[in-house]
């Protein structure tokens, strides 16, 4: 447990959230309020729907772009799952150490914010294979929404076939997203939603 638990602590500085909340704090000598956590959130979300749909329509023509989503949307994936690993395992045990109490806000404001981070995800993930398609000059042969829809199959399912199925066997880079987008979907689906909405609060009967 202490060598994971430093591992993902170690992880979690690894991410653009951590050096807005550095920047935020030493510059502007502010605390971070769950308040700015929500908007990181909501705003992260959108951006990604934006951002995958300006590179199916213009991502040819401004190559930059394409290279900013990718840089930008993986970094953005990798900081959501190290998040949820963090959430999942080692911050309630980190406080144990210290002998502090560990409590989150809310329950149900987590599995919101999961809910965003999980169709935050999907977006990038199609932001992301849309620009490396348009990078290699292969032609579009699908709509920007049956992307979207493939990536969400891919992710739900657990099943990349359908997503890589117009490329075969020779785009190799494909077949690598889309195995980390399944690992990426089980660790959203089977683990962490399905341990938070476990722990929901129970809703009274009328009958």
């Amino acid at each position: 447990m202490d060598f994971w638990e430093s591992i993902f602590g170690f992880l979690r500085q690894v991410s653009m959230f951590s050096l807005v909340c550095s920047i935020i704090k030493n510059a502007f000598k502010k605390e971070i309020t769950h308040t700015f956590v929500d908007g990181w959130v909501l705003g992260n979300l959108i951006g990604s729907i934006v951002s995958s749909y300006l590179v199916f329509r213009i991502g040819k023509s401004v190559p930059e772009l394409m290279f900013l989503v990718i840089f930008y949307g993986s970094i953005r994936v990798f900081e959501v799952i190290i998040y949820q690993i963090n959430v999942l395992l080692f911050d309630s045990y980190r406080s144990w150490k210290i002998g502090k109490e560990y409590k989150i806000k809310s329950i149900r404001r987590m599995v919101l914010a999961l809910l965003h981070n999980y169709i935050e995800v999907i977006f990038w993930y199609s932001a992301v294979i849309i620009s490396i398609i348009a990078i290699a000059n292969q032609p579009m042969s699908r709509s920007w929404l049956e992307y979207v829809v493939k990536n969400f199959l891919c992710m739900a399912t657990f099943q990349y076939s359908e997503l890589v199925s117009d490329f075969g066997d020779t785009f190799s880079i494909l077949h690598s997203i889309a195995v980390l987008e399944v690992i990426s979907g089980i660790i959203m689906t089977v683990i962490s939603l399905a341990r938070f909405v476990g722990v929901l609060p129970e809703v009274d009967e009328q009958e």
